[in-house]
């Protein structure tokens, strides 16, 4: 290991469902073994489920633990383990995870690190969390974030790294099915898909997920689309995928995407976040702005020739291989760890965002 290279990670995550954030931190975990950096993942809050990020860390043989149980403070833990054990980072996903470093970094000095993911707006008590999550920035050595739409809403120095993939997810597959694959949310838009399929009503869609508008979706799906619910397993639904539709009202640079064009899924995406950087209008995928440019892409897609999909299938896998892989993406954030950016105090004065 280089002698600049940190002796400890820790990747700091409340995790109850698995989703986007859980994903990215089961692949940037990946990434820093293969670079030979200790690494921990630090789970919250042990839940009376067990989460099934916990599945996946085991799976890819990754260290974890837990710093909370029902009657425990996880702030205490994480402070004991700082002064006890010693870490040299602590990287945070998710607001709740990006507070309690935060809190952590004020009271021992270590260097903290936050990634903010979302680019929706959230409702409710999360609204407030997120608030002060963002409008606290500057505690941190460093802040990251996924798209330029995200960077534009944190009031402080921002660098903006690519969500990645491990470079092994990289290889084609040949599916046929055309799938929404998120969280069943407004933010998500479950209801434009739907919308979608009910102009091509000769063609069959695939919904896999679940969350708030899962009951008003089941209520309403046409004939032509199979619900498939909550997935544990998403290298079988891509295996199945030919299409994927990304009808998002917000969004950051979701990781179903990385993962689908890492297949040679064609993508077709609302011009939201930054998937316009990432796809290239009619070479790797589709990028639409409304209803009726969606449905005319789709039959469009649906009529290429074997060659015409080979051809973008190619180019989108080549894409994610050259910066969205782990190793396009894991140097700069090393890079970012031990460069010149990490704060020693604060980040008051806000600067353009940059990779």
């Amino acid at each position: 290991m280089n002698n600049n290279m940190p002796s400890k990670v820790w990747l700091l995550i409340d995790s109850l469902a698995f989703g986007g954030i859980d994903a990215y931190v089961i692949e940037l975990a990946k990434g820093l073994k293969q670079h030979n950096v200790d690494v921990e993942v630090l789970l919250v809050k042990r839940y009376a489920a067990l989460s099934p990020i916990v599945e996946k860390l085991e799976g890819n043989k990754i260290k974890f633990s837990y710093l909370s149980s029902t009657n425990s403070f996880p702030l205490l833990t994480l402070l004991k383990r700082i002064n006890h054990r010693g870490g040299d980072i602590i990287h945070a996903h998710g607001y709740k995870s990006s507070l309690l470093a935060k809190c952590a970094r004020i009271f021992t000095g270590i260097t903290q690190v936050s990634t903010y993911h979302a680019g929706e707006v959230p409702k409710g008590k999360v609204k407030l969390y997120d608030l002060i999550d963002r409008y606290t920035a500057f505690f941190s050595s460093v802040s990251l974030s996924v798209s330029e739409q995200v960077s534009s809403r944190i009031p402080a120095k921002t660098h903006k790294i690519n969500n990645f993939i491990h470079d092994s997810q990289v290889r084609p597959n040949q599916g046929n099915q055309i799938a929404f694959v998120g969280r069943l949310s407004y933010e998500k838009a479950p209801d434009r898909f739907i919308q979608c399929a009910e102009c091509c009503s000769k063609l069959d869609f695939h919904i896999y997920g679940s969350g708030p508008m899962e009951t008003e979706i089941i209520q309403s799906v046409p004939n032509n689309i199979t619900l498939h619910g909550h997935q544990t397993d998403m290298d079988k639904v891509w295996e199945k995928v030919f299409v994927l539709v990304i009808c998002s009202r917000f969004e950051g640079m979701p990781m179903a995407v990385l993962e689908a064009m890492a297949k040679g899924c064609i993508v077709i995406a609302y011009d939201v976040g930054d998937l316009p950087k990432l796809i290239s209008n009619g070479k790797n995928g589709f990028i639409v702005n409304n209803l009726k440019s969606l449905v005319d892409t789709l039959q469009n897609v649906t009529q290429l020739s074997e060659n015409e999909k080979q051809v973008i299938q190619k180019e989108a896998t080549d894409t994610i291989q050259q910066g969205f892989s782990t190793s396009s993406v894991i140097p700069k954030i090393l890079n970012i760890y031990f460069g010149s950016d990490v704060q020693s105090d604060s980040q008051f004065d806000k600067n353009p965002s940059s990779e």
